[in-house]
């Protein structure tokens, strides 16, 4: 009986150690596929609580342990009791926090638009190390991220305005390797066990060994307004297949071994975001076309492609056969994988101010938006953010939802 009894608390603890013994990550983890299971979302979700930061909040929260984790353009990066969102410890750096937290082994990791990368502990906030690359820069207005590290056995990676993939020791932040690009890095690498995948604004995405070699690049096609088809999101890859977009309007997938093709999706008139995957079902927010993208992994057709009302540049997180993402409109969706349809699940006060100047009674982009913005794109997505834009990937813990705004907010829905 003595026996049983040990084994009994031995289950607990390690239930309870689970969320310290694995890395946690933009996507969930290195292989960015952003899936999990057995959660107990409910249909009526009901805001938990809410915590106003002092700038837009343009990267993801991590939930690890009991707490969440979230930078804002306020130059902080925050620490928050994710049961009420009270503040535990807040870290201020010198730029804009657009980066998504690595968090393994107690130890947090970002980069900041200082050029800075930190490495904090992750209960106290006290800083354990620093890195400077040779600074960061944004591409243009649609360059909303900076690069989220990956950590992987001991090493982190991330992407640089610097055209730089790095590969830092995790304990020490010493540098191991480091690759040039031929342009900005703020896509988020994907690490599987032999291989460091990463794009670049350059329009190529590159395959690195472990030890900082290229073992092939890819060129995108291009496009006419985007010649250089360039790539600002993360790729997910599954078994020996990688898949990515970019604003080339294409989405693609290559063979890990070498590069070669699988098969080229193309969306017309839009760039492909962020890929997700769930099974035999691989999602794809979209951006102008504003819809999401359900294809089938294997052969690249198009299973449904449900509308949204507006631009989406994050990844769609899976949940068993139900996946949550926001839009630029400020309000979070769920898609059902099932029927293939998509609802809204809450509306930011925000955007239920605003969203009247954007949409007509339909739902549909007023017609006469271009003239009142003088036909200045750039004016008009920064008119979009007065909706509160939902920009975060969401991360799902058990029944909460937990996600950022550029209403400078961080929410727990449940």
């Amino acid at each position: 009986m003595k026996y049983l009894f040990s084994f009994f608390y031995i289950s607990l603890f390690l239930l309870g150690a689970r969320s310290a013994l694995y890395a946690q990550q933009l996507a969930r983890t290195a292989d960015r596929q952003n899936v999990v299971s057995g959660s107990k979302i409910t249909n009526k979700l009901q805001l938990k609580w809410k915590v106003q930061t002092g700038g837009l909040l343009y990267g993801s929260p991590i939930v690890y342990e009991d707490q969440v984790f979230i930078g804002s353009c306020d130059s902080t990066l925050y620490a928050l009791d994710k049961h009420n969102g009270s503040i535990i410890w807040r870290y201020k750096t010198g730029g804009e926090v657009r980066s998504t937290v690595a968090i393994d082994q107690q130890m947090l990791f970002f980069l900041s638009s200082d050029g800075i990368f930190y490495a904090l502990d992750v209960h106290s906030g006290t800083l354990l190390w620093t890195f400077e690359t040779q600074g960061e820069r944004l591409y243009d207005t649609w360059d909303y991220f900076q690069s989220s590290p990956a950590v992987e056995a001991g090493t982190v990676f991330f992407g640089s305005g610097d055209h730089h993939v790095y590969a830092l020791d995790a304990k020490s932040g010493k540098l191991i390797w480091k690759f040039k690009t031929g342009g900005i890095v703020h896509a988020a690498p994907t690490v599987t066990a032999k291989e460091v995948m990463v794009a670049s604004f350059d329009g190529y995405f590159y395959c690195l060994e472990k030890n900082g070699d290229l073992r092939w690049k890819f060129k995108t096609i291009g496009e006419h307004y985007f010649p250089k088809g360039e790539i600002q999101f993360h790729a997910v890859a599954a078994d020996s297949s990688v898949y990515f977009g970019s604003r080339d309007f294409n989405m693609y997938a290559l063979k890990i071994k070498d590069g070669s093709g699988h098969w080229v999706y193309h969306q017309p008139g839009s760039w492909t975001s962020v890929p997700s995957l769930a099974g035999k079902k691989l999602i794809v927010t979209m951006s102008d076309s504003y819809s999401v993208l359900v294809l089938d992994p294997v052969y690249g057709g198009k299973i449904v492609e449900p509308a949204v009302p507006l631009n989406v540049f994050s990844s769609a997180s899976i949940s068993d056969s139900v996946a949550y993402f926001g839009a630029l409109d400020g309000t979070l969706y769920q898609l059902d994988l099932l029927k293939g349809e998509i609802f809204p699940v809450f509306q930011l006060d925000l955007s239920k101010k605003n969203s009247a100047y954007f949409f007509d009674e339909e739902g549909r982009l007023k017609s006469d938006l271009q003239d009142r913005y003088g036909h200045d794109i750039h004016k008009l997505f920064r008119g979009y953010l007065e909706m509160g834009s939902i920009f975060s990937t969401v991360w799902i813990d058990d029944a909460t939802l937990y996600f950022g705004a550029a209403d400078g907010a961080i929410y727990a829905l449940q």
